[in-house]
């Protein structure tokens, strides 16, 4: 598929913009009155904290200027003998106190446990909303990826950011273990092996790595990959690290890509292919992502409520296109691009401004915010 404008420029991102951008729609609809039930939620439990603490800030107050009138009551008649009297009175007030406030942390305690159950289950709500939007109709964003395998399990992350947004992923992949020879059927690294029955000397051998588990990989999403190669009796750790089209090799953390009579058994282009396989398993091998976080200054804006600060991020990037599609195409109240298919075959879509303005002003407040920073309202 080919995405351009109406007057033929190629969309600087080659997706159906106007399904994403529908989908965007569809997702704060869905999304907004959640998290505001969810800061509804955080509002009440703080209000219900402040009060109890109020209260019992209250009790201990009443508390002490009962003891101390007591005690100046008691000096005073002092001669009458009623210090079991004094005391009784004394043991009285701070019983009583004491299951007050027992009473109210408890009624607090039950409020709070009422309301995390209740913020769990909209927040997971929420999480299952944002995964498949975030998955891909996040604009102008930057993947980072991670894998590891220990104890026969492979786990990986995929961290992606915009601007001071960071969402993170749990990626699961399509294979239960990772070998080089499920990437490179046949690769050998030259290393040096002491030998020699009368006399030890070093030489060079060739190892055979496709037997070697992939242990851990870092990539960037860009040039930028490191990864830890075993066997499994760990005799022999390598360690690749590329950068574009160069790279180093560590064997047990000696670099024998710089070592003049290794570098002769290298072969390069194995080398580089390889690279290339690893880069290509974050994308052909994941089975599937789930969303686990989402970060916007670095807190949680999940839970800290600030999923639609998050969407006026997401809505920054599709305004600026919303303006160029209509500063390229024929009908200035129309936002509308064209797809090409694989045949050739040509179809335009599109939607209108007031048709964007009318589903987001619905929403409320949010809505005509968002609407704003789409360049879709009069204003």
């Amino acid at each position: 598929m080919k995405y351009t404008f109406q007057d033929s420029t190629e969309l600087p991102v080659q997706r159906d913009f106007i399904k994403d951008l529908q989908d965007f729609i569809k997702l704060s609809q869905e999304t907004i009155p959640l998290e505001k039930a969810a800061q509804l939620l955080n509002d009440k439990k703080k209000k219900n904290t402040v009060s109890v603490e109020s209260q019992i800030k209250g009790i201990d107050e009443f508390e002490m200027g009962i003891a101390a009138a007591v005690q100046e009551l008691a000096a005073n008649i002092e001669s009458l003998g009623i210090t079991d009297i004094k005391d009784e009175v004394s043991a009285a007030m701070v019983s009583v106190s004491s299951k007050k406030r027992m009473d109210l942390g408890k009624q607090l305690e039950e409020k709070v446990k009422t309301a995390d159950y209740e913020l769990e289950q909209l927040n997971s709500k929420i999480i299952s909303l944002l995964n498949p939007f975030f998955e891909e109709k996040v604009y102008n964003s930057i993947d980072t990826y991670s894998f590891l395998q220990e104890d026969g399990i492979i786990s990986g992350k995929q961290i992606s950011s915009t601007e001071n947004m960071e969402y993170w992923f749990e990626l699961k992949f399509n294979s239960k273990e990772l070998k080089i020879e499920d990437l490179y059927k046949k690769f050998m690294l030259p290393v040096w092996v002491s030998g020699g029955l009368l006399r030890r000397e070093d030489k060079v051998k060739e190892i055979d790595l496709s037997d070697h588990h992939i242990v851990s990989m870092e990539y960037d999403g860009d040039e930028h990959l490191e990864a830890v190669l075993k066997d499994d009796d760990s005799e022999h750790v390598f360690k690749i690290v590329a950068d574009e089209n160069t790279f180093m090799i560590f064997h047990n953390d000696r670099d024998i890509s710089i070592d003049e009579k290794l570098i002769e058994s290298l072969e390069e282009e194995e080398i580089l292919l390889l690279i290339k396989k690893m880069k290509q398993y974050f994308t052909v091998a994941v089975q599937s992502r789930m969303l686990t976080h989402v970060f916007l200054d670095g807190k949680d804006a999940i839970n800290e409520n600030m999923i639609f600060d998050c969407f006026k991020i997401i809505a920054t990037h599709y305004g600026s296109l919303i303006t160029e599609c209509l500063n390229r195409g024929y009908n200035k109240e129309e936002i509308a691009i064209k797809i090409e298919r694989p045949d050739e075959t040509r179809t335009e879509k599109y939607i209108s401004r007031a048709d964007v303005f009318k589903q987001l002003s619905d929403i409320g407040s949010e809505g005509l915010e968002l609407a704003g920073i789409l360049k879709v309202s009069d204003n």
